[in-house]
């Protein structure tokens, strides 16, 4: 009986190992680059601020996740009252605009910028940003 349970252990160990891989790095622990800012800071205002997933962020949608008004009218480039995707891609694309996120965002402080960190406390300040 004994060598019966030794032999079931056995499999379940070697699947065990096999299942087992190195940790992957999701894909929101990547350091961001000015050319994949935009897209992340997109998909985080979208994700945070569309209430109605309509996929555009409203004046209201924008304040009520934490926005202002001065800086929803900021990124609002062609003042039409809406945030589409290019204008988040295009605000977050900006040089001037990362470095400033980076400064908030970077909650562990190693002058890299991840997605996870747009969601970490200091990332709540991104859509505050006026620049």
């Amino acid at each position: 009986m004994i060598a019966m349970r030794f032999l079931l252990l056995i499999p379940a160990a070697a699947l065990l190992t096999a299942c087992q891989t190195a940790p992957r790095t999701p894909k929101w622990d990547v350091p961001l680059t000015l050319q994949t800012a935009g897209p992340a800071y997109a998909e985080y205002v979208i994700e945070r601020a569309d209430g109605n997933k309509d996929g555009t962020v409203s004046v209201v949608e924008w304040v009520n996740a934490g926005g202002t008004k001065r800086s929803f009218a900021v990124v609002d480039e062609n003042k039409d009252g809406t945030l589409t995707r290019t204008e988040l891609v295009r605000i977050g694309s900006n040089a001037r605009f990362f470095d400033l996120t980076r400064q908030y965002a970077d909650f562990n402080k190693d002058n890299k910028l991840t997605p996870r960190e747009f969601r970490s406390p200091g990332g709540f300040q991104v859509m505050r940003i006026e620049f």
